[in-house]
């Protein structure tokens, strides 16, 4: 009779017990192990090749879905390339480049008929140092690899805009392009650059989704600009803004810089301090990072190859138009 007499009110409060779990459907997402993170993003992460007009391969990155029959990469894996195929399996598609933001390295690109559903991407304004974050794509032409790690810092520039999500999760070259994902398998960022010079381990960058969001506004303000000739944005002039160097930085910009490999960037900081690099994953945000090392503070772009791209106020690398 007991075992009667405490049944009875189980089954009578279930019915609540089950609102009660409803009401609280607002909370955070259940953490998803690394295993059901790469179920959930692996099939919207493909293999990016370029080839030349001769037909020879140039190189391969990555790429992520983030619409229908549309992925995002970086600029810097399309670079020089005459044509370019998405490849996972045994499936190749061809792609065709449709928006551009060269100075924040993103592209996103279309490909007909791709059978692969669009990721998920999260809020990167709740993004907090020291959560999880995985990292997929094709390092070293391996494709869809799953490296694990966490946000070890969060980039940002003098506006205090997020420019760059510093990261644990290893990559290499051909990571390029693939997705940085928290643990609700949320694309947080396209893995763009790692420093490898040998001083440093495990600094590991993306640029932030948000960047997609804002392509197709700054490609089409970047189309204006190169239409209308937009001087400030290609050479140094009297009264646009641009920094005068100092004597010490202005010989670096001539003698070393300019006679540097393409691709490259040069970033100044408001202190005096410089950095660049060239060649590499993304030579800006190398570039970027160097040169806060060395000011202990945030810095801006200011020339991408031998176009200067600096502008005044607070439209800085991050949210230049």
């Amino acid at each position: 009779m007991m075992a009667a007499i405490l049944l009875k009110p189980a089954a009578r409060w279930a019915p609540a017990v089950l609102v009660c779990l409803g009401a609280l459907s607002g909370a955070p997402a259940r953490a998803l192990p690394p295993a059901e993170v790469f179920a959930k993003v692996s099939p919207s992460v493909w293999i990016v090749r370029t080839y030349d007009k001769e037909g020879l391969r140039l190189g391969l990155g990555s790429a992520v879905v983030v619409a229908a029959d549309t992925l995002i990469t970086n600029c810097h894996v399309l670079r020089k390339a005459a044509r370019f195929v998405v490849a996972r399996d045994k499936a190749t598609y061809d792609g065709t480049l449709m928006l551009w933001d060269v100075e924040r390295d993103i592209c996103q690109v279309q490909v007909r008929n791709l059978q692969a559903p669009p990721v998920e991407t999260a809020d990167t304004q709740k993004l907090v140092v020291g959560q999880a974050a995985y990292a997929v794509g094709a390092p070293q032409g391996l494709e869809l690899t799953l490296s694990a790690g966490l946000v070890s810092s969060l980039r940002k520039d003098e506006s205090n805009r997020l420019f760059a999500i510093q990261t644990s999760a290893p990559i290499s070259q051909g990571s390029s392009g693939g997705g940085l994902f928290d643990e609700q398998g949320r694309l947080v960022g396209i893995t763009t650059a790692f420093i490898g010079d040998g001083a440093s381990q495990n600094l590991n960058f993306a640029i932030p989704v948000d960047y997609w969001r804002e392509l197709p506004q700054r490609h089409a303000a970047a189309r204006g600009r190169t239409q209308g000739g937009d001087a400030a944005a290609s050479s140094p002039a009297a009264g646009t803004g641009v920094p005068l160097l100092d004597s010490r930085t202005q010989a670096v910009y001539d003698q070393e810089y300019l006679k540097a490999d393409e691709p490259r960037a040069f970033a100044i900081s408001d202190n005096g301090h410089h950095a660049w690099a060239s060649r590499g994953m993304s030579p800006q945000v190398t570039a970027l990072f160097e040169c806060e090392k060395r000011a202990h503070k945030p810095c801006t772009l200011y020339a991408l190859d031998n176009k200067i791209v600096y502008r005044t106020g607070p439209a800085t690398t991050s949210n230049t138009k």
